[in-house]
């Protein structure tokens, strides 16, 4: 019976701890693609529902925007089967500034309302 080298124990111990060097690092890659993976299943994700909620937007707007709909229709809010909603509201342009007109000519008193307007919500002019 031959007895076994120190050498062979050795060459047998480094194919060991080279075979689990492979091993880890074949877990890290799958690993690391997997975590790619997830990300990308994410993101898309969030892509898909911000597309949803910019076409539930839209068809609010679009509803809001008909001539038929009044302010008290029903129609300006609505719970769709997807489980998406929207509520439009129907406002006049009564209480807005045109600050085309306000700085047109630069006239004195036209730019004294728009000065009023943005001191009352706390613009620093200077």
């Amino acid at each position: 019976m031959k007895m076994p080298s120190p050498n062979s124990k050795l060459i047998s111990g480094a194919a060991i701890m080279l075979a689990l060097w492979a091993i880890f690092l074949l877990s890290a890659l799958v690993i690391s693609w997997a975590l790619d993976i997830d990300s990308r299943l994410s993101l898309s994700g969030e892509g898909a529902r911000m597309l949803k909620a910019e076409a539930v937007a839209c068809s609010g707007a679009e509803v809001a925007l008909h001539p038929a709909v009044t302010p008290g229709s029903p129609n300006l809010s609505r719970q769709l089967d997807n489980g998406a909603s929207y509520e439009a509201r129907l406002s006049g342009e009564g209480g807005r500034l045109n600050l085309n007109w306000l700085v047109a000519g630069e006239d004195p008193e036209r730019l004294e309302i728009l000065r009023r307007f943005l001191e009352i919500k706390e613009i620093d002019l200077h």
